[in-house]
């Protein structure tokens, strides 16, 4: 027999829970937006190593946000937005380095 599907938590939910520093909620967040913002950054960087470690700083980033978070957007748009930003500053540096040569 199927046991039942915990009810899904909102990510607002999440976002308050992690600005009361409730690391569950970034486990739980990453695990839902973490394919979405990987994607994102490998179509930006085109390197598996550098966008994970774009997607892993965005969530480092994310708990140290958390406190300022107001709502006022989706969680998921915030996130990318972030990771967006961090993959732009990484192709720019990866950039700057390959003219420097």
């Amino acid at each position: 027999m199927l046991e039942p599907e915990p009810p899904v938590v909102a990510d607002t939910v999440l976002m308050n829970r992690l600005a009361q520093r409730d690391s569950t909620a970034l486990v739980e967040l990453e695990r839902r937006h973490h394919a979405s913002l990987y994607a994102q950054a490998y179509g930006i960087l085109m390197d598996a190593t550098l966008a994970e470690r774009v997607v892993r700083d965005t969530f480092s980033q994310l708990w140290f946000l958390a406190t300022q978070y107001n709502g006022g957007r989706s969680t998921l748009s915030l996130l990318r937005d972030m990771a967006r930003e961090l993959a732009r500053a990484e192709r720019a540096l990866h950039d700057s380095h390959v003219r420097g040569r």
